[in-house]
């Protein structure tokens, strides 16, 4: 993890040494949405039923965007967080879960009708996610699985709407499977909905 963090770090300085000699060809934004984990149901079932009841929850994240003007797709560098929380009451005692996914990778949005105001795209990406520690507890009980790291995809669909000259907002909807390479014999695959507003500049 600290060899991706490094790497992520280096190659974020490189686009900031492009971005003095090319000005307006790199673009920055942050951005926030929902995290609706579908899958398996050892994340989605109830506490009561052996789960840990993750449902829509919030993530959070960082980018950087290489402007190509005269070729359709927009490669991405990104950074997200996204925080699964479940609570359910059993006999009087409230449970709560939680884990936290760190994600890093690359992301490519292909143009799909360049329009003046509103340009609709579809993207594909890779990425290296870090399961932070799984926890549940609750009435005087607690217990903790360590963290685990996978590489994983998603693909999407959303469009970039422009707002004011020098701002975008990238709205976008993705299905995720957070754990395609790298699992153990017999996991299942951790899966998503994500539904995200980017503030591009």
């Amino acid at each position: 993890m600290k060899k991706l963090a490094l790497l992520f770090f280096c190659f974020l300085v490189a686009i900031s040494l492009s971005n003095t000699l090319y000005a307006q060809s790199v673009r920055f934004g942050v951005q926030a949405g929902l995290t609706d984990i579908t899958g398996p149901s050892g994340y989605t079932n109830n506490i009561s039923d052996n789960g840990a009841g993750f449902g829509a929850n919030f993530n959070f994240g960082a980018q950087a965007r290489l402007n190509l003007p005269l070729i359709p797709i927009t490669p991405i560098v990104f950074v997200d967080y996204h925080m699964l929380k479940g609570s359910q009451d059993i006999s009087g005692v409230s449970l709560k879960t939680t884990q936290n996914i760190l994600s890093a990778g690359v992301e490519a949005e292909y143009n799909v009708l360049p329009l003046p105001m509103v340009k609709p795209y579809v993207s594909i990406e890779a990425a290296y996610n870090n399961f932070g520690e799984f926890k549940i507890e609750g009435g005087g009980f607690s217990e903790t699985v360590g963290s685990v790291s996978r590489f994983g995809g998603a693909i999407g669909i959303g469009s970039m709407i422009t707002v004011l000259p020098v701002i975008d907002v990238d709205v976008s909807l993705k299905y995720h499977i957070f754990n395609l390479v790298g699992k153990d014999s017999g996991e299942s695959n951790i899966s998503a909905i994500t539904l995200d507003a980017a503030f591009i500049f």
